[in-house]
């Protein structure tokens, strides 16, 4: 089971906070090239210990370069960057001002009822996670596939709801 312990080496690249809850970017002692770098759930760990072995930080691991384009800690290579456009109404867009979706987020259009903010990166199975947690507050307009997506997630609420 996944609830299984485990103990293996690591060898600490960055922290990443999301939501309250720190993660650690390690790369451990098994697997090969990038296979091995891993993203632990701090909270999740029992006990770390020190050991006397050493590693080199390689020069050529940027943590921005590392997430770029990730909402949080789900990397999701397999999903392209790409522009994502929100239509979000006025009260939850004052919220996205204060505390922004992603980094790349920009408020395009500001009117009094709605705003249209664009986001720059991988709509990965996070970020619709968190677009749902706002499901009534927002619409998504691009990109199409995205846009489906949610509202199939939508469709399937409402059918389960209207029983």
């Amino acid at each position: 089971s996944n609830d299984d312990e485990k103990t293996f080496n690591l060898k600490p690249y960055c922290v990443k906070l999301l939501k309250q809850r720190w993660y650690g970017v390690s790369r451990n002692d098994y697997g090969k090239g990038d296979d091995n770098i891993r993203i632990y759930s701090l909270d999740r760990i029992i006990s770390l210990n020190l050991t006397n072995k050493k590693f080199t930080y390689p020069k050529d691991f940027d943590p921005k370069v590392y997430f770029r384009g990730s909402f949080g800690v789900i990397l999701g290579y397999d999903c392209k960057i790409e522009n994502v456009r929100l239509k979000v109404d006025a009260s939850q867009a004052n919220y996205l001002r204060s505390l922004p979706l992603h980094p790349s987020q920009e408020e395009v259009e500001r009117h009094d009822d709605y705003s249209i903010f664009t986001l720059r990166l991988r709509p990965t199975f996070d970020f619709k996670q968190e677009l749902l947690r706002c499901v009534d507050a927002l619409e998504v307009l691009e990109p199409q596939w995205l846009r489906d997506d949610m509202t199939e997630k939508v469709r399937r609420m409402w059918a389960r709801y209207n029983k």
